[in-house]
């Protein structure tokens, strides 16, 4: 990484309320598929250089938890799309949380393999198949033409639609801020 850990003992109280809460909140409960704080207390992931601006980072963080728990997208059609983008960026951090995340959500071996050729998996549900196909053409060409904006938003709803724009949005966010602070999964 391309800055320092902040040691807990260290942090202001902003930060380490913003740490508290990666080591204690919905993303440290023990069925959670990854952790953002490792087993020697420190923190990885976004939340590793979200803690240089506590103001951001709990901004972030508020979306990002309604990004991942609030959505009414199924688990495994929102996973689908933070896997696109993560494979888009060659996101190390993204993939290796997501492939977790993915499996736990229920893809199986072969649909992650086929999401990282950039394939789409077989036996997917119509709003799967949604998700899949908006999220590729959102990542190839940034936005939806008139068709494709009235078939997801046939299939998923506007409601539908905005959540995956906003995922699909955030994480390439994410991305970018690993890639520039060259965030990567702890060994």
């Amino acid at each position: 990484m391309r800055v320092d850990d902040i040691e807990p003992a260290d942090m202001t109280g902003e930060q380490r309320a913003l740490y508290d809460w990666y080591a204690t909140g919905p993303r440290a409960a023990a069925d959670s598929p990854f952790i953002l704080v490792t087993p020697d207390g420190r923190l990885q992931g976004p939340p590793a250089v979200w803690i240089l601006s506590p103001a951001f980072g709990h901004a972030l963080q508020k979306i990002g938890g309604a990004v991942r728990f609030g959505s009414s997208l199924p688990a495994r059609a929102q996973e689908m799309a933070i896997l696109l983008v993560g494979h888009h960026h060659d996101s190390a951090f993204e993939l290796y949380a997501h492939r977790l995340a993915g499996a736990a959500a229920g893809l199986t071996d072969d649909d992650l393999a086929a999401l990282a050729d950039g394939k789409e998996p077989g036996d997917l549900s119509d709003i799967e198949t949604c998700c899949f196909r908006t999220t590729r053409k959102i990542l190839d060409h940034g936005t939806l033409d008139d068709d494709e904006y009235a078939q997801a938003a046939g299939t998923l709803g506007e409601a539908g639609l905005f959540e995956l724009v906003t995922v699909v949005g955030y994480y390439n966010m994410v991305a970018w801020q690993l890639a520039v602070f060259d965030v990567r999964p702890a060994s």
